[in-house]
Protein backbone atom coordinates (compact mmCIF):
# COMPACT_ATOMS: atom_id res chain seq x y z
CA UNK A 1 0.00 0.00 0.00
CA UNK A 2 1.60 3.31 -0.86
CA UNK A 3 -0.36 5.95 1.28
CA UNK A 4 1.88 8.71 0.94
CA UNK A 5 3.28 10.55 -2.22
CA UNK A 6 6.82 11.19 -1.74
CA UNK A 7 9.01 13.53 -3.76
CA UNK A 8 11.57 10.66 -4.86
CA UNK A 9 8.02 8.68 -5.18
CA UNK A 10 6.77 11.14 -7.42
CA UNK A 11 9.65 12.12 -9.32
CA UNK A 12 9.74 8.53 -10.64
CA UNK A 13 6.02 8.32 -11.21
CA UNK A 14 6.54 11.28 -13.23
CA UNK A 15 9.60 9.23 -14.72
CA UNK A 16 7.49 6.38 -15.61
CA UNK A 17 4.94 8.24 -17.88
CA UNK A 18 7.20 10.09 -19.73
CA UNK A 19 8.96 6.67 -20.50
CA UNK A 20 5.61 5.49 -21.73
CA UNK A 21 4.61 8.55 -24.06
CA UNK A 22 8.42 8.70 -25.58
CA UNK A 23 7.64 4.76 -26.68
CA UNK A 24 4.20 5.45 -28.37
CA UNK A 25 5.37 8.58 -29.96
CA UNK A 26 5.28 7.65 -33.19
CA UNK A 27 1.83 5.91 -32.50
CA UNK A 28 0.58 9.69 -31.15
CA UNK A 29 2.14 11.42 -34.67
CA UNK A 30 0.50 9.14 -37.30
CA UNK A 31 -3.07 10.22 -35.54
CA UNK A 32 -2.22 13.69 -35.32
CA UNK A 33 -5.12 16.09 -37.44
CA UNK A 34 -5.76 18.40 -34.45
CA UNK A 35 -5.27 21.26 -34.91
CA UNK A 36 -3.42 20.86 -37.86
CA UNK A 37 -2.26 17.81 -39.49
CA UNK A 38 1.77 18.23 -39.03
CA UNK A 39 2.55 14.52 -37.40
CA UNK A 40 4.48 16.07 -34.48
CA UNK A 41 2.07 15.81 -30.96
CA UNK A 42 3.79 12.56 -30.07
CA UNK A 43 7.52 14.52 -31.03
CA UNK A 44 6.19 17.39 -29.29
CA UNK A 45 4.92 15.72 -26.10
CA UNK A 46 7.64 13.17 -25.78
CA UNK A 47 10.38 15.96 -25.86
CA UNK A 48 8.36 18.05 -23.34
CA UNK A 49 8.67 14.83 -21.22
CA UNK A 50 12.05 14.32 -21.61
CA UNK A 51 13.26 17.87 -20.28
CA UNK A 52 11.13 17.12 -16.99
CA UNK A 53 12.39 13.38 -17.05
CA UNK A 54 16.20 14.69 -17.42
CA UNK A 55 15.72 17.24 -15.04
CA UNK A 56 14.09 14.88 -12.46
CA UNK A 57 17.08 12.44 -12.83
CA UNK A 58 20.02 14.99 -11.89
CA UNK A 59 18.15 15.85 -8.16
CA UNK A 60 17.49 13.60 -5.58
CA UNK A 61 15.76 13.73 -2.43
CA UNK A 62 13.68 16.55 -3.31
CA UNK A 63 9.97 16.64 -1.25
CA UNK A 64 7.16 16.72 -3.41
CA UNK A 65 6.44 20.13 -4.10
CA UNK A 66 10.45 20.71 -5.20
CA UNK A 67 9.59 17.51 -7.63
CA UNK A 68 6.61 18.97 -8.90
CA UNK A 69 8.70 22.38 -9.12
CA UNK A 70 11.32 21.37 -11.08
CA UNK A 71 9.21 18.84 -13.18
CA UNK A 72 7.26 22.11 -14.31
CA UNK A 73 10.46 24.44 -14.63
CA UNK A 74 11.67 21.62 -17.02
CA UNK A 75 8.94 20.90 -18.98
CA UNK A 76 8.08 24.70 -19.69
CA UNK A 77 11.59 25.44 -20.69
CA UNK A 78 11.43 21.89 -22.93
CA UNK A 79 8.15 22.60 -24.01
CA UNK A 80 7.06 21.76 -27.51
CA UNK A 81 3.99 22.29 -29.79
CA UNK A 82 0.54 23.34 -28.58
CA UNK A 83 0.38 19.85 -26.70
CA UNK A 84 3.72 20.02 -24.90
CA UNK A 85 2.86 23.81 -24.06
CA UNK A 86 -0.49 22.62 -22.56
CA UNK A 87 0.96 19.64 -20.64
CA UNK A 88 3.88 22.22 -19.30
CA UNK A 89 1.12 24.59 -18.06
CA UNK A 90 -0.91 21.60 -16.26
CA UNK A 91 2.62 20.36 -14.57
CA UNK A 92 3.15 23.86 -13.40
CA UNK A 93 -0.56 24.43 -12.06
CA UNK A 94 0.29 21.01 -9.96
CA UNK A 95 3.56 22.88 -8.58
CA UNK A 96 1.58 25.64 -7.89
CA UNK A 97 -0.95 23.68 -5.58
CA UNK A 98 2.05 21.54 -4.31
CA UNK A 99 3.58 24.63 -2.56
CA UNK A 100 6.59 23.51 -0.31
CA UNK A 101 4.79 20.16 0.73
CA UNK A 102 6.90 17.51 1.93
CA UNK A 103 4.96 14.90 0.93
CA UNK A 104 0.77 14.33 -0.58
CA UNK A 105 -1.98 12.19 0.31
CA UNK A 106 -4.22 11.01 -2.24
CA UNK A 107 -6.95 13.53 -1.08
CA UNK A 108 -4.23 16.35 -1.44
CA UNK A 109 -3.25 15.03 -5.10
CA UNK A 110 -6.74 15.42 -6.15
CA UNK A 111 -6.88 18.59 -5.37
CA UNK A 112 -3.38 19.52 -7.22
CA UNK A 113 -4.61 17.72 -10.23
CA UNK A 114 -7.72 19.78 -10.21
CA UNK A 115 -5.65 22.52 -9.91
CA UNK A 116 -3.30 21.21 -12.77
CA UNK A 117 -6.49 20.90 -14.82
CA UNK A 118 -7.61 24.14 -14.39
CA UNK A 119 -4.19 25.80 -15.52
CA UNK A 120 -4.27 23.85 -18.86
CA UNK A 121 -7.88 24.71 -19.48
CA UNK A 122 -6.79 28.64 -18.58
CA UNK A 123 -3.31 28.06 -21.21
CA UNK A 124 -5.01 28.12 -24.27
CA UNK A 125 -7.46 31.29 -25.53
CA UNK A 126 -10.06 28.97 -27.47
CA UNK A 127 -10.48 25.80 -25.26
CA UNK A 128 -11.61 23.16 -27.46
CA UNK A 129 -13.08 19.93 -26.58
CA UNK A 130 -12.41 16.32 -27.30
CA UNK A 131 -8.78 17.51 -26.93
CA UNK A 132 -6.21 16.64 -24.28
CA UNK A 133 -7.97 18.82 -21.73
CA UNK A 134 -11.30 16.88 -21.90
CA UNK A 135 -9.59 13.83 -20.72
CA UNK A 136 -7.04 15.84 -17.96
CA UNK A 137 -10.52 17.20 -16.87
CA UNK A 138 -12.17 13.72 -16.60
CA UNK A 139 -9.51 11.90 -14.68
CA UNK A 140 -9.27 15.04 -12.53
CA UNK A 141 -13.05 15.09 -11.31
CA UNK A 142 -12.33 11.18 -11.00
CA UNK A 143 -9.48 11.75 -8.62
CA UNK A 144 -11.43 13.98 -6.55
CA UNK A 145 -14.27 11.90 -6.40
CA UNK A 146 -12.43 8.58 -5.40
CA UNK A 147 -9.69 10.13 -3.33
CA UNK A 148 -11.83 10.97 -0.05
CA UNK A 149 -12.46 7.35 0.51
CA UNK A 150 -9.26 5.51 -1.14
CA UNK A 151 -6.16 6.12 0.63
CA UNK A 152 -3.86 4.06 -1.81
CA UNK A 153 -2.25 5.71 -4.43
CA UNK A 154 -1.73 1.92 -6.63
CA UNK A 155 -5.88 1.63 -5.99
CA UNK A 156 -6.67 5.32 -6.78
CA UNK A 157 -4.72 4.96 -9.99
CA UNK A 158 -6.78 2.64 -11.33
CA UNK A 159 -10.77 3.90 -12.13
CA UNK A 160 -9.51 7.46 -13.21
CA UNK A 161 -7.62 5.87 -15.68
CA UNK A 162 -10.91 4.08 -16.38
CA UNK A 163 -12.66 7.45 -17.25
CA UNK A 164 -9.81 8.73 -19.04
CA UNK A 165 -9.93 5.97 -21.43
CA UNK A 166 -13.35 6.99 -22.24
CA UNK A 167 -12.85 10.31 -22.38
CA UNK A 168 -9.95 9.89 -25.06
CA UNK A 169 -12.42 7.32 -26.72
CA UNK A 170 -15.68 10.27 -26.89
CA UNK A 171 -12.92 12.54 -28.28
CA UNK A 172 -14.52 11.61 -32.13
CA UNK A 173 -17.72 12.39 -30.84
CA UNK A 174 -16.70 16.07 -29.77
CA UNK A 175 -14.50 16.88 -33.17
CA UNK A 176 -15.84 16.35 -36.09
CA UNK A 177 -11.94 16.38 -37.66
CA UNK A 178 -11.22 13.31 -35.52
CA UNK A 179 -14.56 11.74 -36.94
CA UNK A 180 -14.02 12.63 -40.34
CA UNK A 181 -10.27 10.53 -40.18
CA UNK A 182 -11.82 8.15 -37.53
CA UNK A 183 -8.78 8.49 -35.44
CA UNK A 184 -9.32 9.70 -31.27
CA UNK A 185 -7.07 12.97 -30.20
CA UNK A 186 -3.48 12.33 -30.03
CA UNK A 187 -2.61 14.70 -27.66
CA UNK A 188 -5.49 12.92 -25.11
CA UNK A 189 -4.35 9.53 -26.32
CA UNK A 190 -0.58 10.63 -25.38
CA UNK A 191 -1.76 11.99 -22.03
CA UNK A 192 -3.49 8.36 -21.06
CA UNK A 193 -0.10 6.61 -22.30
CA UNK A 194 1.36 9.05 -19.61
CA UNK A 195 -0.99 8.24 -16.81
CA UNK A 196 -0.52 4.14 -18.08
CA UNK A 197 3.44 4.39 -17.24
CA UNK A 198 2.53 5.59 -13.58
CA UNK A 199 0.17 3.23 -13.21
CA UNK A 200 3.00 0.53 -14.11
CA UNK A 201 5.63 2.28 -11.70
CA UNK A 202 2.91 1.90 -9.04
CA UNK A 203 3.07 -1.97 -10.03
CA UNK A 204 6.46 -2.50 -10.78
CA UNK A 205 9.41 0.38 -10.06
CA UNK A 206 11.46 -0.84 -12.99
CA UNK A 207 8.55 1.16 -15.13
CA UNK A 208 10.65 4.37 -14.24
CA UNK A 209 13.96 2.83 -15.57
CA UNK A 210 14.92 4.31 -18.90
CA UNK A 211 17.98 2.81 -18.97
CA UNK A 212 16.79 -0.73 -19.09
CA UNK A 213 13.97 0.08 -21.28
CA UNK A 214 17.22 1.02 -23.63
CA UNK A 215 16.61 5.02 -24.19
CA UNK A 216 17.84 8.05 -23.03
CA UNK A 217 16.40 11.17 -21.24
CA UNK A 218 18.93 13.20 -23.79
CA UNK A 219 17.74 11.31 -26.58
CA UNK A 220 16.46 14.20 -29.52
CA UNK A 221 12.66 12.85 -30.47
CA UNK A 222 12.39 12.10 -34.28
CA UNK A 223 11.38 13.32 -37.02
CA UNK A 224 7.55 11.90 -37.86
CA UNK A 225 6.21 10.43 -40.98
CA UNK A 226 3.88 12.82 -42.78
CA UNK A 227 0.23 13.25 -43.61
CA UNK A 228 -1.88 13.14 -46.53
CA UNK A 229 -3.42 16.08 -45.88
CA UNK A 230 -2.34 19.82 -45.75
CA UNK A 231 -4.16 22.77 -43.55
CA UNK A 232 -1.63 25.55 -44.73
CA UNK A 233 -4.06 28.19 -42.88
CA UNK A 234 -1.04 29.42 -40.45
CA UNK A 235 2.34 28.01 -41.70
CA UNK A 236 4.84 28.57 -38.41
CA UNK A 237 4.32 26.90 -35.08
CA UNK A 238 6.01 29.71 -33.48
CA UNK A 239 7.38 29.58 -30.21
CA UNK A 240 9.14 32.12 -27.22
CA UNK A 241 10.12 31.48 -23.88
CA UNK A 242 9.78 34.88 -21.83
CA UNK A 243 11.16 36.22 -18.44
CA UNK A 244 10.33 39.45 -16.47
CA UNK A 245 8.52 40.66 -13.61
CA UNK A 246 4.91 39.70 -12.74
CA UNK A 247 4.07 37.86 -16.47
CA UNK A 248 0.24 38.25 -16.95
CA UNK A 249 -0.60 35.46 -18.98
CA UNK A 250 -3.85 37.21 -20.55
CA UNK A 251 -1.97 40.43 -21.34
CA UNK A 252 0.53 37.82 -23.48
CA UNK A 253 -2.54 36.00 -24.87
CA UNK A 254 -4.01 39.19 -26.13
CA UNK A 255 -1.21 40.49 -27.50
CA UNK A 256 -0.64 37.90 -29.80
CA UNK A 257 -4.04 36.61 -30.30
CA UNK A 258 -4.82 38.86 -33.92
CA UNK A 259 -1.38 37.18 -35.40
CA UNK A 260 -2.34 33.21 -35.43
CA UNK A 261 -4.13 30.75 -33.71
CA UNK A 262 -3.72 27.70 -31.41
CA UNK A 263 -2.32 30.32 -28.93
CA UNK A 264 -0.90 28.45 -25.53
CA UNK A 265 0.10 30.73 -22.83
CA UNK A 266 1.72 28.58 -20.26
CA UNK A 267 3.93 29.31 -17.03
CA UNK A 268 3.55 32.34 -14.76
CA UNK A 269 4.97 34.72 -12.52
CA UNK A 270 8.65 35.16 -14.04
CA UNK A 271 8.67 32.82 -16.86
CA UNK A 272 5.96 32.14 -19.41
CA UNK A 273 6.37 30.19 -22.36
CA UNK A 274 3.70 31.30 -25.75
CA UNK A 275 2.50 28.96 -28.15
CA UNK A 276 1.11 30.43 -31.94
CA UNK A 277 0.53 29.17 -35.09
CA UNK A 278 1.27 31.97 -37.38
CA UNK A 279 1.89 33.36 -41.02
CA UNK A 280 4.00 36.00 -39.38
CA UNK A 281 6.71 34.54 -36.66
CA UNK A 282 8.99 37.81 -36.25
CA UNK A 283 5.68 39.99 -35.93
CA UNK A 284 4.38 37.72 -33.06
CA UNK A 285 8.67 37.96 -31.22
CA UNK A 286 8.49 41.87 -32.12
CA UNK A 287 5.31 42.12 -29.84
CA UNK A 288 6.50 40.30 -27.01
CA UNK A 289 9.68 41.97 -27.13
CA UNK A 290 7.89 44.97 -26.04
CA UNK A 291 6.25 42.98 -23.20
CA UNK A 292 9.10 40.82 -21.95
CA UNK A 293 12.43 39.41 -22.28
CA UNK A 294 13.07 36.68 -24.75
CA UNK A 295 15.16 34.11 -23.62
CA UNK A 296 14.43 31.10 -26.47
CA UNK A 297 12.57 30.95 -29.48
CA UNK A 298 11.44 28.17 -31.77
CA UNK A 299 9.90 28.40 -35.45
CA UNK A 300 9.11 25.23 -36.97
CA UNK A 301 7.71 25.21 -40.63
CA UNK A 302 4.75 23.32 -40.35
CA UNK A 303 4.51 23.10 -44.23
CA UNK A 304 7.65 20.80 -43.98
CA UNK A 305 6.31 18.91 -41.72
CA UNK A 306 2.98 18.23 -43.48
CA UNK A 307 4.66 17.23 -46.32
CA UNK A 308 1.99 16.70 -48.20
CA UNK A 309 1.68 19.91 -50.96
CA UNK A 310 0.60 18.32 -53.97
CA UNK A 311 -0.62 21.23 -55.88
CA UNK A 312 3.51 21.66 -56.86
CA UNK A 313 5.66 18.79 -58.66
CA UNK A 314 8.61 20.23 -57.80
CA UNK A 315 9.67 21.46 -53.74
CA UNK A 316 11.80 24.74 -53.76
CA UNK A 317 14.52 25.07 -51.07
CA UNK A 318 17.18 27.36 -49.58
CA UNK A 319 18.76 28.11 -46.71
CA UNK A 320 18.78 30.85 -44.28
CA UNK A 321 21.12 33.40 -45.48
CA UNK A 322 18.26 34.61 -47.91
CA UNK A 323 15.79 37.19 -47.66
CA UNK A 324 12.02 37.54 -48.55
CA UNK A 325 9.04 38.27 -46.80
CA UNK A 326 6.72 36.36 -44.65
CA UNK A 327 4.27 36.49 -46.71
CA UNK A 328 6.19 35.71 -49.76
CA UNK A 329 7.74 32.54 -47.98
CA UNK A 330 4.45 31.22 -46.92
CA UNK A 331 2.57 31.80 -50.26
CA UNK A 332 5.60 29.99 -52.51
CA UNK A 333 5.50 27.17 -49.99
CA UNK A 334 9.55 28.21 -49.65
CA UNK A 335 11.44 25.25 -47.36
CA UNK A 336 14.35 27.02 -45.32
CA UNK A 337 17.42 24.89 -44.11
CA UNK A 338 19.16 26.54 -41.19
CA UNK A 339 22.85 27.74 -41.27
CA UNK A 340 24.06 27.81 -37.39
CA UNK A 341 24.80 30.56 -35.49
CA UNK A 342 27.70 30.19 -31.91
CA UNK A 343 28.49 32.62 -29.36
CA UNK A 344 30.94 30.99 -27.78
CA UNK A 345 29.92 27.46 -26.81
CA UNK A 346 26.19 28.60 -27.26
CA UNK A 347 24.90 27.62 -30.67
CA UNK A 348 21.81 27.91 -32.69
CA UNK A 349 19.87 27.16 -35.75
CA UNK A 350 19.49 30.40 -37.48
CA UNK A 351 15.46 30.80 -37.39
CA UNK A 352 14.77 28.19 -35.55
CA UNK A 353 16.22 28.89 -31.90
CA UNK A 354 17.40 32.14 -33.00
CA UNK A 355 15.71 35.40 -34.51
CA UNK A 356 16.73 38.69 -34.70
CA UNK A 357 15.75 39.91 -31.70
CA UNK A 358 17.37 37.59 -29.85
CA UNK A 359 20.93 37.83 -31.78
CA UNK A 360 21.00 41.48 -31.18
CA UNK A 361 21.10 41.42 -27.40
CA UNK A 362 23.13 38.34 -27.30
CA UNK A 363 25.21 40.80 -29.65
CA UNK A 364 24.88 43.33 -26.73
CA UNK A 365 25.49 41.20 -23.80
CA UNK A 366 28.16 38.37 -25.04
CA UNK A 367 31.67 39.35 -24.87
CA UNK A 368 32.27 37.11 -28.08
CA UNK A 369 31.53 37.67 -31.77
CA UNK A 370 28.82 35.53 -33.31
CA UNK A 371 30.92 32.86 -35.95
CA UNK A 372 28.00 31.27 -38.52
CA UNK A 373 28.35 27.44 -39.84
CA UNK A 374 26.65 25.87 -42.94
CA UNK A 375 24.21 23.39 -42.23
CA UNK A 376 25.61 19.95 -41.89
CA UNK A 377 25.17 17.19 -44.72
CA UNK A 378 23.07 15.16 -42.93
CA UNK A 379 20.64 18.65 -42.21
CA UNK A 380 20.27 18.66 -46.43
CA UNK A 381 19.76 14.84 -46.30
CA UNK A 382 17.49 14.78 -44.21
CA UNK A 383 15.27 17.18 -45.67
CA UNK A 384 15.98 16.50 -49.49
CA UNK A 385 14.39 12.85 -48.24
CA UNK A 386 11.53 14.12 -46.72
CA UNK A 387 10.49 16.54 -49.64
CA UNK A 388 10.95 13.41 -52.20
CA UNK A 389 8.35 12.00 -50.09
CA UNK A 390 5.29 14.29 -52.07
CA UNK A 391 7.51 15.79 -54.83
CA UNK A 392 8.75 14.66 -57.92
CA UNK A 393 12.06 16.57 -57.49
CA UNK A 394 14.08 19.80 -55.49
CA UNK A 395 15.44 22.57 -56.65
CA UNK A 396 18.05 23.99 -53.88
CA UNK A 397 18.83 27.70 -54.22
CA UNK A 398 22.10 27.59 -52.49
CA UNK A 399 23.93 30.72 -50.58
CA UNK A 400 26.85 31.53 -52.62
CA UNK A 401 29.42 29.72 -52.98
CA UNK A 402 32.26 31.96 -53.05
CA UNK A 403 30.86 32.93 -49.49
CA UNK A 404 30.57 29.36 -47.61
CA UNK A 405 30.66 25.84 -47.70
CA UNK A 406 26.66 25.53 -48.02
CA UNK A 407 26.49 24.70 -51.42
CA UNK A 408 29.23 22.13 -51.33
CA UNK A 409 26.83 20.79 -48.77
CA UNK A 410 24.16 20.68 -50.47
CA UNK A 411 25.74 18.98 -53.90
CA UNK A 412 27.17 16.64 -51.28
CA UNK A 413 24.19 15.32 -50.06
CA UNK A 414 21.75 15.66 -53.36
CA UNK A 415 24.37 12.83 -54.47
CA UNK A 416 23.85 10.59 -52.04
CA UNK A 417 20.06 11.24 -51.54
CA UNK A 418 18.89 11.35 -55.16
CA UNK A 419 21.27 13.42 -58.04
CA UNK A 420 18.53 13.04 -60.94
CA UNK A 421 15.73 14.29 -58.89
CA UNK A 422 17.57 17.25 -56.31
CA UNK A 423 18.97 20.48 -58.62
CA UNK A 424 21.51 22.21 -56.56
CA UNK A 425 21.96 25.91 -57.76
CA UNK A 426 24.18 28.57 -56.74
CA UNK A 427 22.80 31.53 -56.17
CA UNK A 428 26.18 33.42 -56.30
CA UNK A 429 24.54 35.52 -53.46
CA UNK A 430 22.83 35.78 -50.00
CA UNK A 431 20.60 38.04 -48.66
CA UNK A 432 17.44 39.32 -50.70
CA UNK A 433 19.01 38.56 -53.99
CA UNK A 434 19.43 34.44 -53.26
CA UNK A 435 15.96 34.98 -51.74
CA UNK A 436 15.25 36.85 -55.22
CA UNK A 437 15.96 33.88 -57.17
CA UNK A 438 13.93 31.37 -54.73
CA UNK A 439 11.08 33.32 -55.29
CA UNK A 440 11.65 32.84 -59.04
CA UNK A 441 11.63 29.06 -58.81
CA UNK A 442 8.81 28.95 -55.70
CA UNK A 443 6.13 30.75 -57.79
CA UNK A 444 7.67 28.10 -61.41
CA UNK A 445 7.12 25.42 -58.98
CA UNK A 446 3.92 26.76 -57.86
CA UNK A 447 2.36 27.00 -61.50
CA UNK A 448 3.03 23.40 -61.24
CA UNK A 449 6.32 23.60 -63.85
CA UNK A 450 8.47 20.65 -64.29
CA UNK A 451 12.04 19.72 -62.07
CA UNK A 452 13.76 21.09 -65.70
CA UNK A 453 11.91 24.00 -65.81
CA UNK A 454 12.00 25.45 -62.39
CA UNK A 455 16.13 24.64 -62.45
CA UNK A 456 16.33 26.96 -65.53
CA UNK A 457 14.12 29.06 -64.71
CA UNK A 458 16.65 29.79 -61.30
CA UNK A 459 19.80 28.86 -63.06
CA UNK A 460 18.57 32.33 -65.33
CA UNK A 461 17.73 34.56 -62.50
CA UNK A 462 21.03 34.17 -61.28
CA UNK A 463 22.50 36.85 -63.49
CA UNK A 464 19.44 39.23 -63.05
CA UNK A 465 20.13 39.59 -59.60
CA UNK A 466 21.87 41.66 -57.22
CA UNK A 467 22.36 43.27 -53.98
CA UNK A 468 23.98 46.92 -52.71
CA UNK A 469 24.58 46.85 -49.06
CA UNK A 470 25.72 50.40 -46.69
CA UNK A 471 27.34 49.32 -43.74
CA UNK A 472 26.36 51.26 -40.38
CA UNK A 473 29.09 50.76 -38.48
CA UNK A 474 32.68 49.45 -38.53
CA UNK A 475 32.50 47.97 -34.91
CA UNK A 476 32.22 44.64 -36.21
CA UNK A 477 35.23 44.76 -38.10
CA UNK A 478 37.47 46.19 -35.19
CA UNK A 479 36.06 43.30 -32.51
CA UNK A 480 36.97 40.81 -35.64
CA UNK A 481 40.54 42.73 -35.78
CA UNK A 482 39.87 42.86 -39.63
CA UNK A 483 39.69 47.03 -39.31
CA UNK A 484 42.06 49.08 -37.12
CA UNK A 485 40.59 51.16 -34.59
CA UNK A 486 42.19 54.33 -35.95
CA UNK A 487 40.56 53.68 -38.90
CA UNK A 488 37.36 52.95 -38.29
CA UNK A 489 37.50 56.34 -35.96
CA UNK A 490 38.30 58.64 -39.16
CA UNK A 491 35.64 56.85 -40.94
CA UNK A 492 33.02 57.71 -38.20
CA UNK A 493 34.41 61.16 -37.60
CA UNK A 494 33.83 61.76 -41.62
CA UNK A 495 30.47 60.20 -41.50
CA UNK A 496 31.88 57.54 -44.23
CA UNK A 497 29.54 54.82 -44.73
CA UNK A 498 31.16 52.00 -47.21
CA UNK A 499 28.76 50.04 -49.88
CA UNK A 500 29.90 46.78 -50.39
CA UNK A 501 28.18 44.53 -53.20
CA UNK A 502 28.49 40.98 -54.73
CA UNK A 503 31.11 40.06 -57.80
CA UNK A 504 30.86 38.21 -60.55
CA UNK A 505 32.52 35.36 -58.35
CA UNK A 506 30.09 35.23 -55.58
CA UNK A 507 32.14 36.89 -53.28
CA UNK A 508 31.26 40.31 -51.60
CA UNK A 509 33.48 43.50 -52.61
CA UNK A 510 33.59 47.29 -51.72
CA UNK A 511 32.14 49.18 -54.35
CA UNK A 512 32.45 52.64 -52.73
CA UNK A 513 32.20 55.27 -49.93
CA UNK A 514 28.92 57.74 -49.30
CA UNK A 515 29.45 60.85 -46.99
CA UNK A 516 26.78 61.07 -44.25
CA UNK A 517 23.33 58.42 -44.29
CA UNK A 518 21.17 60.20 -46.32
CA UNK A 519 23.97 60.27 -49.12
CA UNK A 520 24.72 56.39 -48.83
CA UNK A 521 20.70 55.58 -49.44
CA UNK A 522 20.79 57.78 -52.51
CA UNK A 523 23.70 55.82 -53.74
CA UNK A 524 22.24 52.62 -53.56
CA UNK A 525 19.22 54.12 -54.96
CA UNK A 526 21.28 55.17 -57.80
CA UNK A 527 23.31 51.73 -58.19
CA UNK A 528 20.22 49.95 -58.23
CA UNK A 529 18.70 52.03 -61.36
CA UNK A 530 21.94 51.53 -63.12
CA UNK A 531 21.31 47.78 -62.84
CA UNK A 532 18.13 47.65 -63.26
CA UNK A 533 16.84 50.21 -65.92
CA UNK A 534 13.73 52.45 -64.50
CA UNK A 535 11.61 48.98 -64.19
CA UNK A 536 13.03 46.53 -61.75
CA UNK A 537 11.04 43.15 -61.79
CA UNK A 538 11.37 43.09 -57.71
CA UNK A 539 12.88 44.96 -55.03
CA UNK A 540 13.67 44.04 -51.38
CA UNK A 541 15.10 46.12 -48.40
CA UNK A 542 16.83 44.09 -45.73
CA UNK A 543 18.48 45.16 -42.24
CA UNK A 544 20.23 44.84 -39.34
CA UNK A 545 18.02 46.46 -36.52
CA UNK A 546 17.95 49.27 -37.88
CA UNK A 547 14.32 49.94 -39.30
CA UNK A 548 13.96 53.61 -39.27
CA UNK A 549 17.10 53.49 -42.12
CA UNK A 550 15.39 50.72 -44.32
CA UNK A 551 12.08 52.69 -44.33
CA UNK A 552 13.65 55.44 -45.72
CA UNK A 553 15.63 53.66 -48.41
CA UNK A 554 12.29 52.13 -49.06
CA UNK A 555 10.27 55.39 -49.40
CA UNK A 556 13.13 56.54 -51.51
CA UNK A 557 12.86 53.65 -54.16
CA UNK A 558 8.92 54.38 -53.76
CA UNK A 559 9.56 57.94 -55.28
CA UNK A 560 12.23 56.64 -57.94
CA UNK A 561 10.45 53.47 -58.98
CA UNK A 562 6.88 54.20 -58.55
CA UNK A 563 6.55 51.26 -56.67
CA UNK A 564 4.87 50.93 -53.39
CA UNK A 565 4.91 47.48 -52.18
CA UNK A 566 8.78 47.22 -51.31
CA UNK A 567 9.10 44.56 -48.83
CA UNK A 568 11.33 45.42 -45.72
CA UNK A 569 12.35 42.44 -44.00
CA UNK A 570 14.98 41.27 -41.38
CA UNK A 571 18.46 40.30 -42.65
CA UNK A 572 19.38 37.84 -42.52
CA UNK A 573 21.51 36.65 -39.42
CA UNK A 574 24.28 35.11 -41.23
CA UNK A 575 24.41 38.79 -42.88
CA UNK A 576 24.22 40.53 -39.70
CA UNK A 577 26.93 38.81 -37.82
CA UNK A 578 29.36 40.11 -40.33
CA UNK A 579 28.20 43.77 -41.40
CA UNK A 580 26.68 44.42 -37.42
CA UNK A 581 23.94 46.51 -36.40
CA UNK A 582 22.61 49.30 -38.47
CA UNK A 583 23.63 48.10 -41.54
CA UNK A 584 20.99 48.40 -44.83
CA UNK A 585 20.94 46.25 -47.81
CA UNK A 586 18.81 46.30 -50.97
CA UNK A 587 17.82 43.70 -53.31
CA UNK A 588 17.02 43.84 -56.56
CA UNK A 589 16.04 41.50 -59.41
CA UNK A 590 15.46 43.31 -63.15
CA UNK A 591 13.68 41.84 -66.03
CA UNK A 592 14.62 38.98 -67.68
CA UNK A 593 16.78 40.21 -70.64
CA UNK A 594 15.77 38.97 -74.26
Amino acid sequence: MVQVLTGPRFARAIRAGALAVVREQETLNRINVFPVPDADTGANLASTLRSAAAALSTRVGLTVGQTARTAADAALDGARGNSGAIFAQFLYGIAEATGSRVHLTTREFAAAVRRGADAAQQALSQPVEGTILSVIREWAASLEEHAPRIHDFRELMVTPLVKAREAVANTPRQLAVLAKHNVVDAGALGFVFFLEGIQRFFADRAAADWRRAGLSVAQPTPFAAAHAELDDTYRYCTEGLLSGDRLDRKVLARAVAGLGGSVVVAGGGSRVRVHIHTNEPQRVFGVLAGLATIETTKIDDMIVQQMAARTARVAVATDSASDLSESTIHAIHLIRVPLSVAFGDSSFQDGVDITPPLFYRLLETRPELPRTSQPAIGDFKSTFSRLLESREGVVYVSLSSGMSGTYQAAMTAAQQVDPLRIRVVDSRHNCGAQGLVAEVAGRAAAEGRGLDEVEALARAAVDDVTLFTVIGSLDMGVRGGRIPRGAARVAKLLRLYPIITIGPDGKARPCGFAVGFAAAMRSLARRVRRFSGPDPAALIVSHANAVGAAEYLAEHLTRLFGISDIPIVDAAIALAAHVGPGSVAVSVRRAARR
